[in-house]
């Protein structure tokens, strides 16, 4: 049995649909697009497969000790980095107050704690002030059905280099309304980060999904790449190995990473 509860927030009326076990979160504008999911037995599993391959980062680094959420929406990533890095302190940043609010009461949202932290800000505002350093930063921000143009600007992208650790890395969650424009986004971001990128997608999903590293990677075979892949896979419990046959697919060998 269903129950939908309808409330407003500065991005517009949302809607939180229960199905079971799972609270999805949906703007009455988009109502075919969910914004965020949670399993409330589960609430650490991702059910959303972009945000699954979103993860596929976690295969080129180590395990990030200081983590940028840029984009709250429900919290699927809060929940998932609490659970599996509890050691970890997390940085959430997102502008909708009212949303957090909504997202605290119905969606099963964490409170701030010693090793979590919200900033209510526009995340460009963020970037431009930030003096910390982290080692993942995740870039996950809409403006409706797109990502928002700064996003893709080179002040931005400059800007989110300078906030990463000698160790860091980001990845995006995008949607890009043109081939175009991605092709100039995507060289861009391999110039800033001197070509150590890589692109994928999902099939069910028009996402994007881009890592960047301010760093050097190891040398890794692609036999050694699948064992990574494989141990990611039994400690996260998410599809690492699929992930890593997409990334082969898309990515040329000896591209920056792979």
């Amino acid at each position: 049995m269903s129950k939908d509860i309808k409330t407003s927030t500065q991005q517009g009326e949302v809607l939180i649909k229960q199905q079971g076990d799972i609270l999805k979160m949906v703007f009455s504008s988009e109502p075919d697009a969910t914004q965020s999911a949670i399993n409330q037995k589960k609430p650490q599993q991702l059910l959303m497969e972009n945000l699954k391959y979103l993860m596929g980062i976690l295969l080129f680094m180590q395990p990030p000790k200081n983590i940028l959420i840029l984009g709250v929406g429900a919290g699927s990533l809060i929940q998932f980095f609490r659970h599996h890095h509890p050691d970890s302190h997390i940085t959430a940043i997102d502008y909708d107050s009212e949303l957090l609010e909504i997202a605290h009461q119905r969606m099963l949202l964490p409170k701030a704690d010693d090793r979590l932290s919200y900033v209510i800000q526009d995340a460009r505002v963020y970037i431009e002030k930030n003096q910390q350093q982290f080692d993942l930063i995740i870039v996950d921000i809409f403006n409706g059905s797109q990502s928002p143009d700064w996003t893709q600007d080179k002040s931005f992208t400059e800007q989110l280099k300078c906030c990463l650790s000698t160790q860091g890395a980001v990845a995006y969650n995008m949607l890009i309304n043109s081939e175009k424009s991605f092709n100039t986004f995507y060289k861009l971001l391999r110039k800033t980060f001197a070509g150590h990128t890589l692109c994928l997608e999902t099939e069910d999903y028009e996402n994007l999904l881009l890592y960047a590293l301010n760093f050097e990677p190891e040398s890794r075979s692609m036999m050694q790449n699948l064992e990574k892949a494989q141990q990611a896979q039994d400690k996260y419990q998410l599809p690492f190995s699929q992930i890593l046959s997409v990334i082969y697919d898309i990515n040329p060998v000896d591209s920056g990473i792979i």
